[in-house]
């Protein structure tokens, strides 16, 4: 993947409009939350909890944890106290006996709702001045030992009051509009969330439960949105990241204040865009954020709404046929291109004659030198299975192997798969371990010599000879080969490297740096089709994005397998959800319209399509033939399939009926289509273009210092 160039970079900066404000200095209010009723909160380098006008309330070291408790519902009493607690739940016995060691001022408490008690003992007004009495049990012998907090006697009221708990078990108010944390360090962690920049504030909200706002500078949340949409280690291209920057800075722009009732600009979630604070940020999508640093996408001065999804299905959708408003830069585009990038593979000259599909044992011994390319020839592997045919490879493999030749048996058949599996060592290993009885349930009634069937038995057992090959029949030399690939395999597995092939013909490991790709001389190259079959090609053209798995020797790959990509030629192939199938019988699919529409009864789904395959409008008609139409977002909501791209087919009858739906796409289908955009990075495409692709029109503009 490449950069800008530097000429390029430095007219951008002189060219594009510029919005006034600093973009690092844009407050993004992100709630993180707005559903749970407590918290467990740390501080990098401890820090202060604050009220949210900015008054401290209490330190925080490092590493002490607070809990942050709304309690919306309970009891509250005008007092508590602190008392040292001794042991956990005991008997009326056991509580007696505590009391007599503890001596004067030792008192136990009833458990509610059982028959235990707690034993408890001294009085203070803060926790702190229980430590030195916790100190002395302790140095008394008293091991299980914590500071409790009890109520006083008094009226009961019904309240909601905000608590912190310390770790020393202390409970202390805190204001019931909510606080802020300010670290000490770069970051507030909430267990279970994770790690946030900025201000995190918590609040309790209408609902009863605690809203969770972390406030954060527009440059550092894209740090944390980019990765959780167009993940780099998925998607591992810098102008795609860069496109997705500009796409999720545009969008965070134009929608502050879309949730103000909240108390929030937009969520953490697919509703706005998915932000993963601190722990999502990674250093190519950094890389991106940094390198598009002020850039907004605009239509006529005004930043636009930067719309995205995860895949298109190959085409996106005006928006007037999803959302209903005709932005005009958010037209339907095709994610082909007539003419993607290319490469030739060139692989060893192939002998007339070859199966359409091969397995890959025989084309691993064949690319290790140890079976002759004539030998994968149809009719040759169609042969009898006789020793001449295979000895030369079964001695090459041993030796390969350390292990010795065993004698040839005279006849063939299953006597040489016997015969196989004992020259490389498998005999060995059965002794004493393989019982008759499991002989039996593996094979059955076969006629095979006693002191064949626990090899016979292990061998099936492990998945390396098929039940059917010991039932005595003829076997054809390819049945036996593929059995020999199957032992090797047992007993030194092909270590496969696998990579993306890049438009400059080096390969991407994932999780690594591009690197030349090396074919040994002779080299077999393969295709694998969607299922597996792999077939034999004396060259390819390769496409830019194509996965290549390859097993290496010291020159380079010995074999090197391209795989026939299951979702097609789209530069958004590189998503699973480019295409899906999905089955509903009568009574799911009914009991989605009843819940979701209220529709009782169904008829027939009728749809108005698209030329690329896209529901415009269903209509549903029900039990007793009315129709009910839906346009948009609602159909795919309302069937639960991942997008409007699809067809389907209807099988049985009445209650039996089954609705199988084909289809292509993830998400609403406007806008800039995630995984095209990383597609179109690896044809060579800029961010810019790729943004000027899916945008109609759009201009970039740099916010303004």
């Amino acid at each position: 993947m490449r950069a800008l160039p530097a000429s390029l970079v430095f007219s951008l900066v002189l060219a594009v409009p510029v919005l006034r404000a600093n973009a690092s200095e844009i407050p993004i209010r992100v709630g993180l939350d707005t559903r749970a009723t407590e918290w467990v909160v740390s501080l990098d380098g401890g820090g202060r909890i604050c009220s949210r006008d900015g008054r401290v309330l209490m330190p925080l070291r490092p590493g002490e944890r607070l809990r942050i408790w709304w309690d919306a519902q309970a009891q509250s009493r005008p007092a508590e106290e602190y008392r040292v607690q001794v042991g956990g739940p005991v008997s009326q016995t056991e509580a007696e006996a505590l009391l007599l060691k503890l001596g004067a001022g030792a008192e136990r408490l009833p458990i509610p709702d059982s028959e235990s008690f707690r034993v408890v003992c001294g009085h203070f007004a803060t926790a702190t001045g229980a430590e030195p009495l916790l100190s002395h049990l302790r140095d008394q012998g008293f091991t299980e030992l914590w500071i409790s907090t009890e109520r006083l006697p008094g009226q009961e009221v019904r309240g909601q009051a905000l608590y912190a708990v310390t770790d020393r078990y202390e409970r202390l108010p805190l204001p019931s509009d909510g606080i802020r944390m300010e670290p000490a360090g770069e970051w507030t962690q909430l267990a279970g969330k994770g790690r946030y920049r900025g201000r995190v504030e918590i609040f309790p909200n209408a609902q009863g439960r605690l809203t969770v706002v972390d406030t954060v500078e527009l440059e550092s949340y894209l740090r944390g949105v980019v990765p959780r949409e167009l993940g780099p280690g998925i998607y591992p291209a810098l102008e795609a990241l860069k496109a997705q920057a500009v796409a999720a800075r545009t969008y965070a722009w134009s929608n502050r204040g879309k949730r103000a009732k909240d108390g929030f600009d937009m969520t953490d979630t697919v509703a706005d865009q998915v932000y993963g604070g601190m722990d999502a940020e990674q250093k190519l999508s950094d890389q991106a954020v940094d390198e598009t640093r002020g850039l907004l996408a605009t239509y006529g001065g005004r930043p636009i709404q930067a719309l995205f999804m995860a895949n298109s299905g190959g085409q996106t959708v005006d928006n007037t046929y999803v959302f209903g408003e005709g932005h005009p830069y958010l037209k339907g585009v095709s994610s082909y291109l007539d003419t993607p990038v290319t490469l030739r593979l060139e692989g060893a000259a192939l002998p007339q004659g070859l199966p359409a599909e091969l397995d890959s044992g025989l084309l691993r011994l064949a690319a290790w030198g140890l079976l002759p390319l004539g030998s994968l020839k149809a009719d040759q592997l169609e042969s009898p299975l006789e020793s001449k045919g295979i000895q030369a490879t079964v001695d090459a493999l041993a030796q390969r192997l350390g292990l010795q030749l065993q004698t040839v048996p005279a006849t063939g058949g299953r006597e040489l798969l016997l015969w196989m599996a004992r020259c490389l060592g498998f005999g060995q290993v059965v002794e004493g371990l393989e019982r008759p009885q499991d002989a039996d349930y593996f094979l059955g009634r076969i006629g095979l010599r006693a002191q064949d069937e626990p090899l016979a038995a292990f061998l099936v057992r492990r998945g390396l000879v098929p039940p059917a090959l010991w039932t005595g029949r003829d076997l054809r030399l390819g049945e036996g080969l593929k059995v020999l690939g199957a032992l090797w395999r047992e007993l030194e597995a092909p270590a496969w490297h696998m990579g993306t092939l890049l438009r400059d013909g080096t390969v991407k490991p994932k999780g690594g740096d591009p690197e030349p790709l090396r074919m040994a001389p002779g080299c077999l190259l393969a295709e694998e089709a969607p299922g597996g079959s792999l077939r034999l090609v004396p060259s390819a053209e390769a496409r830019a994005g194509d996965q290549l798995r390859w097993l290496s020797g010291p020159s380079g790959a010995l074999l090197l397998v391209r795989r026939l990509d299951p979702e097609g030629a789209s530069l958004d192939r590189y998503n699973a959800t480019a295409h899906w199938r999905a089955e509903l019988g009568q009574a799911e699919l009914l009991d989605r319209l009843r819940a979701k529409a209220g529709i009782r009864g169904l008829k027939d789904l009728k749809l108005v399509h698209n030329e690329a395959g896209r529901v415009l409008e269903m209509t549903v008609l029900d039990g007793v033939g009315r129709s009910h139409r839906f346009t948009g977002m609602r159909i795919r909501g309302l069937l639960g399939l991942k997008d409007n791209a699809f067809r389907l087919l209807v099988l049985g009858s009445g209650v039996d009926r089954r609705w199988i739906f084909y289809g292509r796409g993830w998400g609403h289908g406007v806008g800039m289509d995630q995984s095209g955009a990383y597609g179109f990075a690896l044809e060579g495409w800029d961010f810019e273009r790729i943004l000027k692709h899916y945008y109609d029109g759009i201009q970039l503009m740099r916010i303004g210092d």
